[in-house]
């Protein structure tokens, strides 16, 4: 049977909800989906959690007013998710983390974020709005700045990414036990890893690799299947012991 890995997504389902499922089972996972305000399984019987992508965290959870262009945020699920990642963390269960996710990690760990990307680099190329159909297309490119992880899955780069955000996790403000593993150009963090890497599959990315997996063939989607893959087997190593 394979593992069952958690993935906290929000109250009203979303047609993007189901591309997360589609690349962790094309990894092998079974997907238990969790929403605020229904029954939650038991965090016991899982071997890892995924944080995905949506809408923004509400800005109090890291001291700040809202910013005049941020979206609505979804307290619920961030309730949830802040939960969520104190229990993977107190078992050691490996974690993935996409775009919100990441921001969602940092903000759990007592970290911070930039609220609006171009009131820090000036222009809004992060936030792409790709058609239908091509959520995959590269947007920038990523160079991974430490040898840990992330490196040792992804290289170095610079590699292409897509990208859909307009927040960050802020450089000033980095949660606990985190460092800084990758950036765009422009400077923007584009990945998260453990500052201490030990035993534990810990990595979060800014970009959706969810949609590149699912894309056309290529470098782009080879890197983002090693990712999912190195995940699904952290899992099946964690279910195993």
């Amino acid at each position: 049977m394979p593992p069952i890995v958690l993935l906290p997504l929000g109250a009203a389902e979303r047609k993007s909800d189901e591309t997360y499922v589609r690349a962790l089972e094309a990894a092998g996972l079974a997907v238990e989906v969790v929403r605020p305000g229904r029954p939650l399984p038991p965090v016991r019987h899982a071997a890892g959690l995924v944080l995905a992508g949506g809408t923004d965290i509400d800005p109090a959870r890291y001291g700040e007013p809202p910013h005049p262009a941020a979206y609505p945020p979804e307290p619920a699920r961030d309730a949830l998710e802040r939960d969520l990642v104190a229990a993977a963390d107190a078992a050691g269960m490996p974690l993935l983390a996409i775009c919100r996710g990441l921001q969602l990690l940092n903000v759990a760990r007592g970290g911070g974020l930039i609220q609006h990307l171009p009131d820090l680099v000036g222009h809004g190329n992060h936030a792409d709005a790709p058609p239908p159909g091509e959520k995959h297309r590269p947007a920038h490119t990523v160079a991974v700045e430490t040898d840990g992880p992330l490196r040792a899955l992804l290289g170095a780069g610079p590699f292409e990414v897509n990208s859909r955000h307009h927040q960050a996790a802020d450089p000033a403000r980095i949660g606990r036990g985190l460092r800084i593993a990758a950036r765009a150009d422009d400077g923007v963090i584009e990945a998260l890893e453990p500052d201490a890497p030990g035993e534990r599959f810990l990595l979060a990315v800014q970009w959706h690799p969810e949609d590149i997996a699912l894309g056309p063939a290529g470098p782009m989607r080879d890197q983002a299947r090693a990712l999912f893959d190195a995940f699904a087997a952290a899992a099946r190593e964690f279910a195993a012991r």
